[in-house]
């Protein structure tokens, strides 16, 4: 075990882990921001409660960005890749830092109002993340296999990092309960009054754009650094030059006879679109209905531990030979298991079993925990498996991951507005039954 790791670990460089880190936290970082701020903005938003609604659309039209790309490869016969990242992640860093000073800013669309401003940028900030499955993922296959782990790690983190600063900033805490009486009744009624955060949301914004600032300095050193492009590795479709060492390991080249059988190629992909139609999509929607009946702590905890499971179970593939195929059928089944588990839950609020015990509560947080780092190890498994395809395999693995997030978000933005399938759970409930 210690020879095999001595040789995953060997000949690399920290720094080019750190900057490939780093760039992998801008794909998502922006768009997370926004969303953990919600509590806080939808007190100032005119559309209230039905901005995340609108998000969620902006965030499937910002697809237009991955099919804008695909018809830029498809047609054009010159690569660009590295100078539209530069675009995207310092428009992206410019879009942040514009949030702190015009989140609140509104104006009248169509005879109402509406978050314009907000709206608007985190269009920008979701156009980053969209094309990153099909642009900055695939751009990694420039470096290193070892080198995609840390990029996938730092991806995982842009969403862990927003919900750990926004848990110190205080948004989304335990809620205290007031007893209030409507004008010309008698009736008295519990409702939830939100504490005060720590600190602003537009100091939030601008630790956000700053990050992305750094993700953008990342990527330049990436570019041109010596001890970066000494990383580089040679691909068939590129006048990059191999390292001149001899005794360079494997991971330095690509293999131009990689082969996968066609069926298993494809049966990848859907298995990549599946994971990630719950993931994104369908997971992070009904969340709050399966963990807030159990309470604030279980809640919070959840939503911690969850997101920094992911991350952890990707940085296995800094240790781990990659995964076999079927090794990924067994994780995708238990992934389907506990999937159904949470939506049964879900489905079950305000009411769910246990719901009065501390073996529910430590129930669903295990439970997320475990899903989201079997959902974080099978993406990075199946990843890296199209790692060495001299063709297009990464990029089509970020078509699958898209293609599956924008069926899930559809798909349960339906069952959570129109079909009511799920009910919101509100801590002051029972302080009015009795």
């Amino acid at each position: 075990m210690s020879k095999m790791l001595s040789q995953r670990l060997s000949n690399r460089r920290l720094l080019v882990d750190l900057l490939a880190l780093m760039f992998g936290l801008g794909a998502w970082i922006g768009v997370n921001g926004v969303y953990v701020q919600l509590p806080l903005i939808v007190h100032v938003a005119p559309e209230g409660w039905s901005l995340p609604a609108h998000m969620v659309m902006l965030v499937q039209f910002a697809n237009l960005g991955p099919i804008l790309y695909t018809l830029y490869i498809k047609y054009s016969a010159w690569a660009y890749d590295k100078y539209i990242i530069y675009a995207l992640l310092a428009a992206g860093a410019c879009a942040c830092i514009a949030l702190a000073f015009l989140y609140d800013y509104t104006s009248i669309v169509f005879g109402k109002e509406h978050s314009t401003a907000l709206l608007s940028l985190m269009f920008i900030t979701a156009l980053i993340g969209c094309t990153s499955s099909v642009l900055f993922m695939p751009y990694m296959r420039n470096y290193r296999e070892i080198y995609l782990v840390s990029y996938l790690v730092g991806e995982g983190l842009s969403g862990f990092i927003p919900s750990a600063v926004a848990l110190i900033q205080g948004v989304g805490g335990n809620p205290g309960c007031i007893n209030v009486t409507k004008p010309g009744s008698s009736h008295l009624e519990f409702v939830p009054a939100e504490s005060t955060p720590r600190f602003s949301s537009l100091i939030f914004f601008i630790f956000i754009g700053t990050l992305l600032c750094l993700s953008f300095l990342s990527f330049l050193c990436l570019n041109v650094l010596p001890i970066a492009r000494g990383e580089r590795v040679k691909l068939p479709s590129s006048m990059e030059m191999l390292p001149t060492d001899t005794t360079a390991p494997p991971s330095y080249k690509t293999n131009s006879g990689w082969k996968m059988p066609k069926y298993t190629y494809y049966y990848l992909l859907v298995m990549m679109a599946v994971v990630c139609f719950l993931s994104n999509g369908t997971l992070p929607s009904i969340q709050s209905y399966s963990c807030l009946p159990y309470g604030s702590i279980a809640y919070h905890l959840t939503v911690t531990l969850a997101s920094i499971a992911g991350p952890l179970a990707m940085s296995l593939g800094f240790f781990v030979k990659t995964p076999e195929v079927k090794f990924l059928n067994i994780l995708t089944a238990a992934i389907l298991i506990l999937s159904g588990f949470v939506l049964y839950l879900a489905a079950k609020s305000p009411y769910p079993p246990l719901q009065d015990s501390w073996v529910g509560e430590m129930l669903v947080v295990l439970v997320w925990i475990t899903l989201c780092g079997l959902i974080g190890f099978v993406k990075m498994g199946i990843t890296t498996l199209y790692r060495p395809d001299p063709g297009r395999g990464l990029y089509y693995t970020g078509v699958a991951t898209q293609i599956g997030s924008l069926i899930g978000a559809i798909t349960t933005f339906g069952l959570v507005n129109y079909a009511k399938v799920f009910q919101s759970y509100s801590p002051c409930a029972h302080l009015a039954e009795n």
